[in-house]
């Protein structure tokens, strides 16, 4: 369908989307004070939004079905636009390509640093729902990864399982770098005052530091991947 012929919504739909974008707003402001998804209460999200409780329910459910469609509007289109520049097995050198993926994911992090924080400290969090949602988008982006890796000549000799695998690590792997580069470079453990008398310079210096060890971390990875035999047999112990 073409642009012209695309059907616009009509100004209650989109005002309905607005809404329901407020409250995805209002969870991520929530959670980046340090509270945890489970412990916020319906009335604090609506108090938020501006809106009365009972107006909560001609969006979602419950605060659980809150949870799991931010995960998945959110999060979805986050992998999708990150994968798409990444293109593990369409362009860039094998060598050139590792360094530039980790740039990659942490501007991803950066453009979205709410949902990113969410992500990482919900991904094991007290809210099944959430917890659930965030580990299908994971499992559903480790395996389109790992059919990106499959179109890379250096690990055409690893059969898909272990591909899917390796994708899998990789992304567990990206994951656990997110905290601490939303610490690093939006909440430098310094009040206002301190943080203007703190040099940028060593702000930067202790980011390119992290990018080049998370750098590192995934050229170790993948390298390895790269001398693994997938019909080498698994030996576990008696």
């Amino acid at each position: 369908m073409s642009a012209s012929t695309m059907v616009k919504p009509t100004a209650r739909e989109q005002k309905k989307l607005q809404t329901r974008q407020a409250f995805f707003n209002a969870v991520l402001d929530l959670c980046m004070t340090g509270q945890g998804y489970s412990s916020i209460s319906l009335r604090q999200v609506t108090r938020e939004v501006g809106v009365v409780p009972t107006a909560f329910y001609r969006h979602f459910d419950d605060m659980e079905s809150l949870g799991k469609a931010l995960v998945e509007d959110e999060l979805g289109e986050a992998l999708s636009v990150l994968r798409e520049h990444m293109q593990l097995g369409k362009k860039r050198s094998f060598e050139r390509q590792i360094a530039k993926s980790v740039q990659l994911f942490f501007k991803a992090v950066d453009a979205q640093p709410r949902y990113w924080q969410f992500i990482a400290s919900e991904r094991f969090g007290g809210s099944w729902a959430v917890r659930n949602a965030i580990s299908q988008q994971i499992h559903f982006f480790a395996k389109i990864m790992a059919d990106d890796l499959a179109l890379q000549p250096a690990f055409e000799h690893i059969g898909s399982d272990d591909r899917y695998l390796l994708a899998e690590i990789g992304v567990n792997l990206s994951f656990s770098w997110i905290i601490d580069w939303l610490e690093l470079t939006y909440t430098p453990n310094l009040d206002d005052e301190e943080f203007e008398q703190f040099p940028q310079k060593d702000l930067e210096k202790q980011k390119q530091d992290m990018l080049h060890r998370c750098t590192r971390q995934m050229q170790i990875l993948m390298y390895g991947a790269y001398n693994w035999k997938s019909s080498e047999e698994t030996l576990l112990d008696d």
